[in-house]
């Protein structure tokens, strides 16, 4: 499946983005852990989110974002979703208009790196990357935005049978935590070769992480298991 393909998947998705009820209850389940994860290395590097520049790189419908933007910090969120970018945009006027600052764009991450805008503190992509043709120019292209020193965030899925069975036969077809379709095992990224991918780019991964699902309290939570969801941080050297 090409990538515009999957843009189309996610214009489905547009009534779903905010509803912690939906079709995207994962993705609402996943994210205080994300994010927390994010700030706390954010604190501990660069002094905070606050007032820091953030590109948060297939934004959807803005969870990431708005929680970035709570942190004051100056967010641009991109997507290539028409229907995802509506859906962030009303979202934000409804729940902070310009209390948060949040510039949601529909543009293409190659053409947005064409305007050579000032560069970011952060650039985050949170369970993008298990869903693009070029992983390489992907990364080369965001993490060119990126500061020196400048921290690039990411969250993905392994390519393990683990991962097959729990994140697409349990997830999708079982429990339906997401749209049957949402991901194709092909794409599932090997920290290894993630790992390999950013360091051909000039950003060194400093921490790996698992996030794992507690059944029991219908809660995902950091762990060290890597064999299916895991996040982590590289530095841009």
């Amino acid at each position: 499946m090409d990538m515009d393909a999957k843009i189309q998947d996610f214009d489905h998705f547009a009534d779903d983005w905010w509803n912690p009820k939906g079709r995207l209850v994962s993705l609402h389940k996943i994210n205080p852990v994300r994010f927390d994860y994010f700030e706390e290395v954010a604190s501990d590097l660069i002094g905070g989110l606050s007032g820091k520049r953030v590109l948060d790189l297939g934004c959807g419908g803005g969870l990431l974002s708005e929680r970035f933007a709570g942190a004051a910090s100056a967010v641009t969120g991109i997507d290539l979703s028409p229907l995802a970018i509506e859906t962030a945009k009303k979202h934000r006027e409804v729940t902070g208009g310009e209390c948060l600052e949040i510039d949601y764009r529909l543009v293409a991450l190659s053409d947005l790196k064409k305007e050579k805008p000032e560069k970011f503190d952060v650039v985050v992509c949170s369970e993008v990357l298990e869903h693009v043709d070029d992983l390489t120019g992907l990364i080369k292209d965001a993490s060119s935005l990126l500061k020196e020193n400048g921290l690039f965030f990411f969250s993905t899925i392994n390519k393990t049978l683990k991962s097959r069975f729990l994140a697409i036969f349990v997830a999708e077809d079982l429990l339906g935590m997401l749209p049957q379709g949402t991901h194709d095992f092909e794409r599932f990224i090997r920290p290894s070769e993630l790992v390999r991918h950013f360091g051909e780019c000039g950003v060194e991964v400093t921490e790996l992480k698992g996030i794992s699902y507690n059944p029991l309290k219908l809660a995902f939570y950091l762990s060290g298991d890597t064999s299916v969801n895991y996040l982590g941080y590289g530095v841009k050297g």
